[in-house]
């Protein structure tokens, strides 16, 4: 059996405008019928015909979603702990709701709203509320057919190619998705420590707001079928994060429409 481990955290990403690149690709709507993308999934052929080794990668949390909801947001966890892993993945916001988390192949990638702008820093030096994470040492590239548009279409094309390439789906999951983006709908925290009525609404009202298009982007997430509050977000079986190629930017990943040029990473 192949075993990759893992850790713990969560974190967020950056933006690229991408005139040489510009996709004309139509914006589907979360309601668009998904025939095509299933359709095209299932005509994608296994790795192997042989049985594969079950591919689990070890995907570790601190704090959760339902605490947050329930006003507590201290730290659970010092970044400065996870500095010098090797390989390591997270996303997650930071104590108090003060910004948002990404980790990318061990880079920490923090974001703060700071009045209409976003600023980054790339330290160890804070604390995170809710940090989910995971080590990977290889990732299997897949490409992702231009039929899928939609983040509904997505994680249906998500969850297919991860069981034909052998991951272990009854338990979370690390993937990156990379490359052109159509559309895609971000906010960077900064909770009011005053108020206590966590509310999805109040949350989204905190934060700054923002909507690419046509960018470039490397985005990592994290897939849970089971959807238990910790670390994804009720009505959804991903939480994700995004950095932009080109711009000091990186965010939550509120939604996506898919563009062209993009890759789906899997845990090998």
């Amino acid at each position: 059996m192949k075993k990759i481990l893992v850790l713990s955290i969560v974190g967020i990403l950056t933006i690229q405008s991408c005139k040489e690149h510009q996709t004309n690709t139509n914006v589907a709507s979360e309601g668009d019928r998904t025939e095509d993308v299933v359709k095209t999934a299932e005509s994608v052929k296994p790795v192997s015909t042989k049985v594969q080794d079950t591919i689990y990668t070890k995907v570790e949390s601190s704090g959760s979603l339902k605490d947050i909801m329930n006003g507590k947001m201290g730290a659970t966890i010092a970044l400065k702990d996870l500095e010098g892993i090797p390989n390591l993945y997270a996303i997650g916001a930071l104590e108090n709701l003060t910004g948002e988390i990404l980790i990318y192949n061990s880079d920490p990638i923090i974001s703060r709203r700071s009045d209409k702008m976003v600023t980054v820093d790339h330290t160890f030096k804070d604390s995170a509320t809710l940090l989910v994470s995971a080590q990977v040492a290889e990732w299997q590239d897949i490409p992702v057919p231009t039929s899928v548009k939609s983040q509904g279409q997505f994680e249906i094309f998500l969850q297919q190619q991860a069981l034909q390439r052998g991951v272990d789906t009854s338990k979370p999951y690390p993937f990156i998705l990379t490359g052109g983006i159509a559309k895609l709908d971000w906010h960077v925290v900064n909770w009011n420590s005053n108020n206590a009525d966590h509310t999805k609404k109040n949350h989204l009202q905190s934060s700054l707001k923002g909507v690419l298009t046509h960018a470039y982007v490397d985005i990592l997430g994290f897939y849970d079928a089971k959807n238990d509050g910790v670390f994804i977000h009720e009505g959804s079986k991903t939480h994700m994060h995004f950095k932009a190629r080109d711009a000091n930017l990186a965010a939550h990943a509120d939604k996506i429409f898919l563009g062209k040029d993009l890759t789906l990473k899997l845990p090998k």
